[in-house]
């Protein structure tokens, strides 16, 4: 993703434990948990394109 695009905001709920569980993976991976969230979904989004090609 290019990072000078506008972003949207995406509010979502979620179980406390898994926010501090994924927080911890995406701290891990020096990123933030929103930018960890924003990577899983568009690796997702990328293997279900292949899929349909």
């Amino acid at each position: 993703m290019n990072a000078k695009k506008k972003t949207k905001i995406l509010n979502l709920r979620i179980d406390p434990d898994l926010k501090k569980a994924a927080k911890r993976l995406a701290e891990a991976d020096d990123r933030s948990l929103s930018n960890w969230v924003t990577r899983l979904i568009q690796r997702e989004v990328e293997k279900a394109e292949k899929r349909k090609s």
